[in-house]
């Protein structure tokens, strides 16, 4: 994939290629051949601009923006689950049989009998057909959705990172908490520097972490001044990649999530009388960050909370340490067995399996006092 272009003298990391004003041109030209394949399966559109004159790279981001920017998926799945339920089942030996079938289903759906053969499998990803349900897609929102599948793409590749945030970063933090992301958060001058294990350095769960890894890329939308550094490998050899703004990106999401786990926690202990508090402050100890996600009342003690989702030993060990170090000897970390395994044995490390139970933390705590 080719996903870089000049090297950076100082660092000796490669510049990131991503789209930009200039490329609006050749983009309009691939929006041109969506909209004629409107209607037709996607593997039409697929097989047309696989022939384009502009290369496989930029074909696959382009191909995945659309994805995106086109949806409609969920919608697709539940209707071809429906009719697949209502045509499928025993066998149908003849013709005769598989047509009254169709025509009961369509009877059902009201729909005639081609129409349900096309809905039967329009949740395949080449067989959907290309639809435009908010008119033709603009240039510059599909190269900013390509651009986001391009370093989605090689933070999965990654040994690991460095994002370093001038100012603000706490809901970048918070994201990469919320997604479990092995980091280690530190301050330079004033900027927020985020040090994140890539998933080809874990062991177990690499595709899943990596997904969770990608999760934190849309956030650097809002964030006009960052250096990401990536040592990534594509299975040719190890590679220094940077990217630097300006760099096109979607706007982060506004729409509503789900309560992190963290919350929820949270939620559970106000309910069973416990005193917590949601995202306290950071702790800072010289140029080291540490970010529990609860504060809760045992006692006379007050004990931070962090809820850990992939580690290791060594990460587990040196959070510990960080957090003996600024003179917090009060600490639990919640470990996800499951992403975590193997960790160190520890008093302050509370191993959980499935879902973390209010009632077995505060018993943890209780126990710890």
């Amino acid at each position: 994939m080719n996903i870089v272009s000049e090297r950076d003298g100082e660092t000796g990391a490669t510049e990131m290629r991503l789209y930009h004003e200039h490329d609006m041109g050749w983009i309009a030209s691939i929006v041109d051949t969506v909209v004629a394949c409107t209607g037709l399966p996607w593997r039409v559109l697929r097989e047309r601009l696989e022939h384009s004159p502009h290369g496989a790279p930029r074909m696959a981001s382009i191909l995945a923006a659309l994805r995106r920017v086109l949806g409609g998926r969920g919608d697709r799945v539940r209707i071809a689950r429906k009719v697949r339920a209502l045509v499928l089942g025993p066998p149908a030996f003849d013709e005769s049989a598989c047509t009254q079938r169709l025509l009961a289903a369509g009877t059902e759906l009201g729909l005639d009998i081609d129409s349900v053969r096309e809905l039967l499998w329009i949740d395949l990803a080449n067989e959907r057909p290309v639809a435009l349900p908010d008119g033709r897609p603009s240039e510059r929102r599909l190269a900013a959705y390509a651009n986001l599948d391009r370093i989605q793409r090689a933070v999965r590749r990654a040994h690991e990172l460095r994002l370093r945030i001038d100012g603000e970063a706490h809901e970048l933090i918070r994201t990469a908490a919320r997604w479990g992301l092995v980091t280690t958060i530190s301050r330079d001058r004033a900027a927020t520097v985020l040090d994140v294990l890539g998933p080809l350095s874990l062991f177990h769960a690499t595709s899943v972490y990596g997904r969770a890894l990608a999760a934190l890329v849309p956030q650097l939308a809002s964030h006009s001044r960052f250096t990401l550094t990536m040592a990534c490998d594509f299975g040719h050899g190890p590679a220094m990649l940077r990217l630097v703004p300006p760099a096109l990106l979607p706007p982060v999401s506004e729409a509503r999530t789900r309560p992190s786990a963290a919350a929820r926690l949270a939620r559970q202990l106000a309910k069973a009388g416990a005193e917590v508090t949601l995202d306290p402050p950071p702790i800072a100890h010289g140029a080291t960050l540490l970010y529990p996600e609860l504060a809760i009342r045992s006692g006379d003690r007050t004990w931070l909370v962090e809820l850990v989702g992939f580690a290791t030993a060594d990460y587990i060990a040196a959070k510990l340490r960080r957090y003996a170090t600024a003179g917090v000897s009060d600490v639990v970390l919640c470990v996800d067995e499951e992403r975590a395994p193997r960790t160190l044995a520890d008093p302050r490390v509370l191993a959980y399996a499935g879902k973390l139970a209010a009632d077995a933390l505060l018993d943890f705590l209780a126990r710890s006092s």
